[in-house]
């Protein structure tokens, strides 16, 4: 008897437990399955990407649920989308994390951030030697930056051009002269100048000559004879070939002439305009009168040494 009531009432508890527990099993937290992560393969430094994520079962996981991404540099952030920058180059990986009661899921992808592009810059630029004599080879040099391939386009500022990355160029005639770079790639130009200085080529005479020919003048005259100007013509030649040279003209008069400083300076100043005649700009020529004349001097000419005016040429920088 006792064994029929137990068998009949395991019977019935049997299906009742078993019922129970698939009620039970169906009311556990559903985790969240991670479908996919989305963003950008490239980034440039400093530049901003936009990360998104999806929850295949969105519907169905119990809430609430908890998004964390990390970049892999360090920073971290929340939410189904997020935005990072990074400031070093290099490959990441960024990890996205769905959480609940239910369990995780995570996901990643990876991304490779690359220095911005850069525009053709210069850097420095000169010319060597600088200054340069005429005819004298010059090369130039430049120091430019940013991504290759880079274009330089020199122009020589005497209407020449050339391009590479070092070239040569003669210059023909005196001056000052403003040489110009353009460098330039594919995002960007730069362009920058450098001025050249071309001396003439002096002949030899402009840095040997220490004495020039001195006029002389009749008794109580400041008139230039024939004798006289072909005298100073070969001093107004070199002073004309010379721009490196200045010429001082000291007037004399000799004893006994009238009005001895008077004519001293009206003697120089009759120099002064033949070689301004001829070719001498009038700021390279400077005169004084000296008076009577002092002492026994050199001078050939007999006794008309004293009724003269001296050219003393004057190099650049004073000396001679």
């Amino acid at each position: 008897m006792k064994t029929s009531m137990h068998s009949s009432l395991r019977a019935l508890w049997l299906p009742l437990l078993i019922a129970g527990g698939l009620l039970l099993s169906g009311c556990g937290s559903t985790a969240p399955m991670v479908g996919s992560i989305s963003g950008p393969d490239t980034l440039e430094t400093d530049e901003t990407g936009s990360f998104e994520a999806a929850i295949e079962n969105e519907e169905d996981a119990d809430t609430p649920i908890s998004y964390e991404w990390t970049f892999g540099d360090g920073a971290s952030a929340s939410g189904l989308s997020a935005t990072h920058a990074y400031s070093s180059t290099g490959e990441y990986t960024i990890r996205f994390r769905a959480s609940n009661e239910g369990g995780a899921d995570t996901s990643s992808t990876s991304v490779t951030i690359v220095p911005p592009p850069q525009p053709a810059s210069i850097a420095s630029l000169n010319a060597n030697p600088n200054p340069v004599d005429e005819g004298e080879q010059v090369r130039f040099n430049a120091n430019v930056q940013g991504d290759s391939p880079i274009t330089r386009s020199w122009e020589f500022g005497d209407g020449s051009s050339g391009s590479g990355r070092s070239p040569t160029h003669t210059y023909d005639e005196p001056g000052q002269y403003t040489a110009r770079l353009t460098a330039s790639n594919n995002v960007g130009e730069d362009t920058r100048s450098v001025t050249v200085r071309v001396n003439r080529v002096l002949p030899e005479i402009c840095t040997s000559v220490s004495e020039m020919n001195s006029a002389f003048f009749g008794r109580n005259s400041s008139t230039l004879n024939d004798e006289a100007e072909s005298t100073l013509q070969e001093n107004a030649d070199i002073l004309s070939q010379c721009p490196n040279l200045s010429v001082r003209i000291e007037g004399f008069a000799a004893p006994g002439e009238r009005d001895q400083q008077s004519l001293s300076e009206d003697r120089a100043d009759a120099v002064a305009s033949y070689y301004e005649d001829n070719g001498v700009p009038a700021n390279r020529i400077m005169t004084s009168g000296e008076g009577q004349v002092e002492g026994v001097t050199s001078k050939k000419g007999g006794t008309q040494q004293y009724r003269r005016a001296d050219s003393i040429p004057q190099r650049e920088g004073g000396g001679m």
